[in-house]
C-alpha cells in the first residue's frame, strides 16, 4: 500500500476524471467487501437537548439562551418513548447526541444509558459524539478513555465520529472557536476504538476549507482505520448554508 503525498492527492483530485476515480474506489469496496449484498438498519436520530455553550459559527441547531422560546432538554420519558416509538416499526438503532448543557449533571449521561439497556435490551445505542465526550471526561474529571470505559458499562454500543467538520485547527479556529482541536478528536476516537467501541468518521465539506486541508482529513482518517480498524463508516455532510 502506497500512501500519496500532498502533491499526489492534489493532482489526483484536479486531474484524474470522476469515473476513474469511481471504478478505482468501487474495485478496492469490492476487494474489501466481495459479497454480493449490503447491509441498513432501521435507527432513530435523538437530539436530547438544543442547549448548548459551544461557540461554533455554522450551527442552526444550538440555543446558547436556555429561556429561549425552542430550547428544550428531554427527560428520560421522553427519550424512552421516542425509543418505543422505534423499536415499534422494527428499528434496532438509535443515535443519540446533543448540545453542552451546563444544566445537565454528570449522571444524567449514564443514567439514560443504563435504562435504554433495562428498557430495550435489543437496541443498539449510538451515542454522544467526540465534543460530548470530552465535555462529560472534563466534568468527571478522567480520561477520554476511562470516560468512555464507563459509558460502556453503562450500555453505550459505538460512538459517532461527528464534531470533526474539517480536520485542520486554522479551519477549527475559524468556524469553531474553543471547540474540541483536531488532537483530542483523534485522541476520543482511538481512545473510543482502544475499549472496544467502534466509532463512525464524518467531514462537512463545502466552507472554507481548501481542497488539500479535505484530503488531509481524509488522510488523517485513512491513518486511523490503517491503526485501529475501529471505523465502521464514512458520513460525508455537505454544508448547509441557510441559517
Amino acid at each position: 500500500r502506497v500512501r500519496l503525498t500532498d502533491e499526489q492527492m492534489q493532482q489526483l483530485y484536479e486531474r484524474a476524471p470522476l469515473a476513474l476515480l469511481g471504478r478505482w474506489a468501487f474495485a478496492v469496496a469490492q476487494r474489501l467487501h466481495p459479497e454480493d449484498y449490503r447491509t441498513y438498519v432501521i435507527d432513530r436520530n435523538i437530539n436530547y437537548t438544543n442547549i448548548c455553550t459551544a461557540r461554533c459559527t455554522f450551527c442552526a441547531f444550538k440555543r446558547n439562551d436556555p429561556a429561549a422560546a425552542d430550547a428544550y432538554t428531554l427527560d428520560y420519558p421522553a427519550i424512552f418513548q421516542k425509543i418505543a416509538e422505534l423499536v415499534a416499526i422494527g428499528g434496532t438503532q438509535i443515535l443519540m447526541q446533543g448540545g453542552m448543557n451546563p444544566a445537565l449533571p454528570l449522571g444524567y449521561y449514564e443514567g439514560v444509558l443504563q435504562g435504554i439497556r433495562e428498557k430495550f435490551p435489543s437496541v443498539h445505542i449510538h451515542a454522544f459524539s467526540p465534543e460530548e465526550v470530552k465535555y462529560g471526561a472534563g466534568l468527571a474529571g478522567v480520561s477520554f478513555q476511562d470516560y468512555l470505559a464507563e459509558l460502556k458499562d453503562a450500555g453505550l454500543g459505538s460512538v459517532p465520529g461527528t464534531s470533526a467538520e474539517i480536520l485542520d485547527d486554522q479551519v477549527r479556529a475559524r468556524i469553531s472557536p474553543g471547540r474540541i482541536s483536531t488532537a483530542e478528536w483523534v485522541d476520543v476516537i482511538t481512545s473510543a476504538h482502544r475499549v472496544g467501541l467502534p466509532t463512525t468518521s464524518t467531514i462537512m465539506f463545502g466552507h472554507i476549507e481548501t481542497d488539500l486541508q479535505r484530503m488531509r482529513h481524509l488522510d488523517l482518517l485513512r491513518s486511523i482505520q490503517r491503526d485501529t480498524g475501529g471505523i465502521t463508516e464514512f458520513v460525508p455532510l455537505s454544508f448547509v448554508h441557510r441559517e
